[in-house]
């Protein structure tokens, strides 16, 4: 799945494919790709990551049964990488261009 970050929201794409978690931020940058995350409280950036609630990134989906238990596993997967963290956020690498 793919988060946007555009100017006045965050959004997510392709929300069906659990196998890729990574941020779209053409034409943005660090500065205003974190000011967006911070205030719509899906996270905060650190360097070339976005470390996104993983709340915030499952309310963004269709909340089906289905796809809640595909997500759970991806962030398990996503868990036992060390791709999450205490604050309960995880990493999703950001494609700047």
């Amino acid at each position: 799945m793919i988060i946007v970050i555009t100017e006045r929201e965050i959004q997510l794409d392709d929300p069906g494919t659990f196998t890729e978690l990574a941020v779209d931020a053409v034409g943005r940058s660090r500065e205003k790709a974190h000011a967006a995350a911070v205030s719509a409280g899906a996270g905060v950036v650190d360097g070339d990551h976005l470390w996104i609630d993983i709340d915030f990134l499952r309310g963004l989906g269709p909340g089906t049964e289905e796809w809640n238990g595909k997500f759970a596993a991806m962030i398990a997967y996503a868990a036992g990488k060390g791709w999450t963290d205490t604050d309960d956020r995880v990493r999703a690498h950001i494609r700047w261009s």
